[in-house]
């Protein structure tokens, strides 16, 4: 097992955080790709891979949450060199989220009708939607475990592994989603079910690449497996910082869950909106993503700063990435602004939904520097095992604020999906004015492990 890069210099952060916005770029691309082929499909098909996009990652909210505690403890080990503890905490998080995974696929299989009846899926996508759903659900334990092992790499600080992992996993899906879903490369033609086997093949494959190389590392093997004594000392802390996450995580993704019934059940173009906002998110996730390589990169650093017994430190490289993410990311939606109908055009041949993605981007630009530092403050949260601060913010500023005044601006006052947008976009502010305001006044450092924990494990 290699000794852990424990540096916080320019540097360091530099080689920490390319390969992970790199890594971004080509989640981006992949779910830009299913977008596209379901949009040459048919807007039905671009509205209900939508619908089941979010709902997915809804029922990954167990696998975020045990990886935002394994990301706290694993650094935060690794800060105090802990070598054995971090061992067994990456053994810990693998098996518990494929455990997870196989569990949330079967209740998800066996309640997809009655969710889908939740959600208001207009009758129209129904069937589209459903098979969509199926497929999903049959590959969410190799999705749980493809995310909790990319996760067990950063926190190692290990990313390039990952990295060529995430690459072979996009050529797949692309070839997949291409051949399968449009006929291309002489494949049968199967559609949007192409699309959905595509998908499914390609966190299959990630997640047994990534098992593979975190044995070879050293991190994945026998003696990370914890015994029944490590459990008793070390899942507290794990779950101290996993169950506010997954709470965050839950009232997060069901509140994005809620904005797509709001979208789906305005009073006017409702189809035409629900795909605009699809493909928006999409389009967003060229500023996003990279946040959340930030947002990574800062919850490692952070918490090998708490480990090291230096918050200090860790509040000013906090600072320091936020500073940058934020500007970087605001310079980028500077230079896509000009161009949103372009882009609108590039991901939906129909008008209308056109029309839909540029509204939604017009607001999301603008949200820019607000949501790259939200995202990123998010992350000093998780390395320092404060995750209860992103339950109440984010949370918080998502239902009592964004929802109520999207369904007041959309379903009301302005009866068309721009009063959504323009709700998210105060929400965002909002928010991140309180993370900022829990940065530099509340003592978030108090949440990190202390030298006692675990003492038997070094």
């Amino acid at each position: 097992m290699p000794e852990p890069d424990l540096s916080v210099s320019p540097r360091a952060i530099w080689k920490l955080t390319w390969p992970q916005m790199l890594m971004m770029y080509l989640v981006f691309f992949m779910g830009f790709i299913n977008i596209w082929v379901a949009g040459r499909i048919s807007a039905d098909v671009q509205a209900a891979l939508g619908m089941v996009n979010q709902c997915g990652l809804f029922l990954m909210v167990v696998a975020m949450s045990m990886s935002s505690g394994a990301t706290a403890a694993v650094s935060q080990s690794l800060g105090a060199k802990r070598m054995r503890r971090a061992q067994c905490y990456v053994g810990t998080t693998v098996l518990g989220s494929l455990l997870a995974g196989i569990l949330v696929a079967l209740l998800g299989w066996q309640l997809g009708g009655p969710i889908l009846g939740i959600l208001q899926v207009p009758e129209r996508i129904l069937p589209v939607t459903a098979g969509f759903w199926d497929i999903t659900m049959l590959a969410l334990p190799a999705q749980y475990v493809y995310a909790a092992t990319g996760v067990m790499f950063r926190a190692t600080r290990q990313v390039l592994p990952p990295l060529w992992v995430a690459a072979t996993v996009c050529v797949f899906d692309l070839l997949g989603c291409l051949g399968l879903g449009l006929g291309w490369f002489g494949l049968p033609c199967m559609g949007y079910m192409g699309i959905a086997w595509a998908n499914a093949g390609a966190q299959c494959l990630g997640a047994v690449a990534n098992c593979l190389l975190l044995c070879r590392a050293g991190y994945l093997c026998r003696r990370a497996l914890p015994t029944t004594r490590w459990l008793r000392a070390g899942l507290p802390y794990l779950l101290k910082v996993a169950l506010p996450a997954g709470a965050a995580q839950i009232v997060w993704q069901s509140g994005y869950l809620m904005l797509f019934v709001l979208v789906a059940s305005l009073p006017f173009d409702s189809i035409n909106a629900l795909a605009g906002l699809t493909a928006g998110l999409r389009i967003e996730a060229l500023l996003f993503l990279p946040g959340m390589a930030f947002n990574m990169s800062v919850s490692v650093l952070v918490g090998n700063c708490l480990g090291m017994g230096e918050p200090a430190k860790a509040k000013r490289v906090a600072l320091q990435m936020i500073t940058i993410a934020s500007l970087g990311m605001s310079v980028v939606a500077a230079l896509l602004w000009p161009f949103r109908a372009e882009l609108a055009a590039l991901l939906s041949h129909e008008a209308g939904t056109q029309a839909q993605i540029i509204s939604y981007l017009t607001y999301n630009l603008l949200s820019t520097p607000f949501s790259i530092a939200s995202t990123v403050m998010g992350g000093v949260m998780v390395g320092a095992g404060a995750t209860r601060y992103n339950l109440m913010v984010y949370g918080g500023t998502f239902w009592l604020v964004r929802l109520p005044l999207g369904w007041l601006l959309g379903h009301w006052l302005w009866g068309t999906a721009s009063g959504v947008f323009l709700a998210m976009l105060v929400s965002q502010c909002l928010q991140t004015a309180i993370m900022f305001y829990v940065l530099l006044y509340r003592d978030w450092a108090r949440f990190a492990m202390r030298a006692r924990h675990h003492h038997d494990n070094r």
